[in-house]
């Protein structure tokens, strides 16, 4: 087995791609045969699809990197640890549970300001306009365009 991360790149985007099939296929499977757009069938379909892209744009890169034989090397001062994994995970768990009691705005611009600071990034302005817009615009989007109450 080919132990290259481009090579695991591959093996993972086979898994989303599966993943992005049953997503796609629960999605088909739970729409009503009604109007597309209100439909709570939507929302999966329209998350599988890009899952299916992004699986598909990263077998590419993996497929191209092995073929041109582009070594690994990782950033410098990245950390991958198992430690820093569980604390990304701990954090999604104290998302989902703190989303019904604070609501979606409030809940996810904190998460984002952790999971930012998490990362590394340190400049105020970047960590502000992803922790504040990004809600701001999926909010306005869910509930104006898509008529989609969130939490």
């Amino acid at each position: 087995m080919n132990t290259s991360p481009w090579a695991a790149n591959m093996r993972h985007s086979l898994f989303f791609l599966v993943l992005a099939a049953l997503f796609g296929w629960q999605g088909a499977r739970s729409h009503d045969g009604g109007d597309w757009a209100l439909s709570p069938a939507l929302f999966p379909l329209l998350l599988s699809s890009a899952l299916a892209l992004l699986a598909l744009a990263l077998l590419l890169q993996g497929y191209r990197r092995l073929k041109n034989g582009v070594p690994a090397v990782l950033p410098q001062g990245a950390d991958f640890s198992t430690g820093r994994v569980f604390l990304v995970f701990g954090l999604c768990c104290a998302y989902a549970l703190l989303l019904p009691w604070a609501g979606f705005f409030p809940s996810t611009a904190l998460f984002l300001v952790i999971f930012s600071l998490m990362i590394g990034e340190r400049r105020l302005w970047p960590i502000v306009l992803l922790s504040f817009l990004s809600p701001a615009a999926i909010l306005l989007i869910f509930r104006h365009g898509l008529n989609v109450l969130l939490p």
